[in-house]
């Protein structure tokens, strides 16, 4: 008894001591991580960022980082291959990151602090040389983040716009080819009824003054008032987008028919019915019948294929339209 309490011990010992051993060896490793992620998160106050720049001042000393040997860059070394020679890499980020220095964007008393403290603690009197390129390449760390927020921003709206779009046209084309009249009407007031709000509160803001416009190429108008840190898109009037739901809605009737009556996935006299009860929607809007069915007629033509044009007059004569002359 007393031999197998005695194994029982030693066992006892060596897995404590293995699994130290490991506990170790993990805490190592992280210690050894962390020294890639330094940073350092002063208080807002003049003190604390002088301090800051005294701690930095004094890495860069014991690196001994000197003008010299610093490799100027006007990219962000962050999301280079090859780092430029002499970049502090922990430094740019804690420079530009918000749990950390922040230090485009504190006020100018911690700047000046920071910059007060580097000095003293780089201890020769080329330090601003060598803080200098490292406020240059955080610079365009920043330059390349604002602009990836610009495209996530913009690729976002696009998207939930376009995504919007479709899934009321989906709707309005059951409404015109199953739904009746009072169906669409009532579809398109609690639309227009919505949108409506925005536009009005857009207007307001608009009309109390204060923004700048900015124009796109393509004639979009963005108002900026950045003192207020407002923007304001300036988007079509609810009548605008409600003949919009209606064009593009006839724009894609127009494709879907013509795929389909080329590849006979519809029947000739279905096709004919639903362009006989589309004709009431075509006349809801504030352009004329001819106007609206020329919207169905090109995206018909462009995706039906060959005798495309005599096809469409044929259809729209039996569904008992005006037939107008084939343009040459």
């Amino acid at each position: 008894m007393k031999s197998q309490g005695y194994i029982f011990t030693i066992l006892s010992i060596l897995i404590f001591f293995f699994s130290s051993c490991t506990t170790i060896t993990e805490m190592t490793k992280k210690k050894e991580k962390s020294k890639e992620e330094i940073y350092y998160k002063p208080v807002r106050t003049v003190a604390s960022y002088e301090e800051a720049g005294k701690w930095w001042g004094t890495r860069h000393k014991n690196m001994g980082l000197t003008p010299g040997q610093i490799q100027q860059t006007v990219q962000c070394p962050l999301f280079m291959s090859s780092p430029p020679t002499g970049i502090d890499l922990p430094f740019v980020k804690n420079l530009i990151s918000k749990e950390a220095l922040d230090f485009f964007w504190v006020h100018s008393d911690l700047k000046d602090a920071f910059k007060k403290g580097y000095r003293i603690g780089y201890e020769k009197r080329e330090a601003d040389l060598v803080l200098g390129p490292h406020l240059t390449a955080a610079a365009s760390c920043i330059g390349v983040n604002t602009s990836q927020q610009f495209v996530d921003i913009i690729t976002v709206f696009e998207h939930d716009w376009a995504n919007s779009l479709k899934n009321a046209i989906d709707v309005f084309i059951v409404l015109i080819s199953e739904g009746s009249q009072a169906d669409r009407e009532n579809f398109i007031r609690n639309f227009v009824e919505i949108y409506s709000k925005k536009y009005e509160a857009t207007q307001a803001l608009l009309s109390a003054g204060g923004f700048l416009p900015i124009v796109s190429e393509g004639g979009t108008t963005l108002h900026l008032d950045v003192r207020k840190t407002i923007a304001v898109l300036d988007i079509p009037t609810p009548i605008s987008i409600k003949t919009e739901v209606y064009h593009q809605t006839f724009r894609v009737m127009g494709d879907e028919w013509g795929r389909r009556f080329s590849t006979n996935l519809i029947r000739r006299d279905e096709l004919v019915d639903l362009l006989r009860r589309s004709k009431t929607a075509l006349q809801e809007v504030p352009e004329s019948l001819e106007s609206n069915m020329d919207i169905i007629h090109d995206a018909f033509v462009s995706s039906y294929g060959t005798d495309a044009e005599n096809v469409f007059i044929s259809l729209i004569k039996d569904a008992g339209y005006t037939v107008r002359p084939i343009s040459p």
